[in-house]
């Protein structure tokens, strides 16, 4: 029986607005190199406009895949880093795989630390523990993270689209972009306080609005 290997990546982590997501995509290991040939790699490396496409066209190879979508105020509730693991354990409890192979959401020296709390909340879970590889750029080296890159990209993207209609055009909710900063400015403007697409209190916000305004 083949080994069945998880990848789990995130989109949405430096965002202002809208939620995080984290995915993860389980595959046999035999199909590894299937998932590289058909696109499998850093989404952030694909052009936006063939992700979905891509990740369609590797669908037929996923033993599985699911989400976890993270929305601001749980964001503003909680570190990025506990909220990564804490979602990671629920999809090695949903998914069961044999092999995990995660990207890092920590810098290479807390990684150690990372893997051994992961591993104590998946024994809380009651979870039988796989083996857990914790890696930077993992989804630029691992075609099955690569799967759970684009796979949280398209679904992060779907969302801000969703949004957008709904509040407005904030860009895809980047501090970089100047169409989030503009409607950050216009939104508390006009209603006095931040819409609650935005994490409220990350030092992102505050820095972009000027300081006479109170936060």
């Amino acid at each position: 029986m083949a080994i069945r290997i998880l990848g789990i990546d995130e989109a949405g982590r430096g965002a202002l607005f809208g939620p995080l997501i984290v995915a993860g995509v389980l595959a046999a290991g035999d199909d590894l190199e299937r998932l590289r040939k058909k696109g499998a790699s850093d989404s952030k490396a694909v052009p936006r406009e063939r992700r979905k496409d891509i990740l369609l066209g590797l669908r037929g190879l996923f033993l599985g895949a699911r989400v976890r979508i993270i929305c601001p105020q749980e964001i503003d509730e909680k570190s990025l880093t506990a909220l990564e693991l804490t979602a990671a354990a629920e999809l090695i409890d949903r998914l069961a795989p044999d092999v995990v192979v995660l990207d890092s959401p920590v810098s290479p020296r807390a990684i150690p630390r990372f893997t051994e709390n992961l591993v104590r909340e998946l024994v809380r879970l009651g979870v039988e523990r796989p083996e857990i590889t914790v890696v930077p750029k993992a989804d630029r080296d691992f075609p099955i993270v690569g799967a759970a890159s684009l796979l949280a990209k398209v679904t992060r993207d779907a969302y801000v689209v969703h949004l957008r209609r709904l509040y407005g055009d904030f860009g895809w909710g980047y501090p970089g972009e100047e169409v989030a900063v503009r409607f950050l400015r216009t939104w508390w403007e006009d209603h006095g306080d931040l819409p609650s697409i935005c994490r409220r209190k990350w030092a992102t916000a505050r820095r972009l609005l000027t300081p006479e305004l109170g936060l």
